[in-house]
């Protein structure tokens, strides 16, 4: 009884709760972007080239040199970790990227996601500020994905 004698001050004690009721979680604040993830889904597929890749295929493991956050089961990254993927290599095959430890799924593909992922964001930004056709931002967008493809 330590805290009697210390503060003089009975702590705060817990309301009942109801049976069923749950702790409600504060919202992350995901970011969304269904523009952009429109574009990505209409770029070559990163890993096999086929164009349009058709998928966006969110990053979740985290980094901190890029500044990715942790995600886990249940929480879908921000859409600005999206590389297109097509539907075999997202989650169709066996060994598709959904199906495996993710971080060492694309080295074995030599291919660095997030920095692809980040390059992509920021020209679909930039070039969306700027009132680019879309025909010319997916040929922008494009070129980033062929040149991490044969790095």
């Amino acid at each position: 009884m330590a805290w009697r004698i210390d503060t003089g001050i009975r702590p705060r004690l817990k309301g009942p709760r109801a049976k069923n009721e749950r702790k409600s979680r504060p919202p992350r604040g995901r970011m969304e972007d269904p523009a952009h993830l429109k574009l990505i889904r209409q770029l070559p597929c990163l890993v096999s080239g086929r164009a349009p890749a058709g998928e966006a295929a969110h990053i979740r493991y985290a980094s901190a040199l890029y500044g990715k956050s942790v995600t886990g089961t249940g929480i879908k990254p921000d859409d600005k970790w999206a590389v297109p993927l097509c539907a075999w290599f997202h989650t169709v095959s066996s060994d598709a990227q959904h199906r495996h430890g993710e971080e060492g799924w694309w080295e074995e593909r030599d291919i660095n996601p997030l920095l692809v992922a980040s390059q992509l964001y920021s020209a679909s930004v930039a070039l969306r500020a700027a009132k680019v056709l879309e025909p010319d931002i997916i040929a922008a967008l494009s070129r980033i994905v062929l040149d991490a493809r044969s790095a």
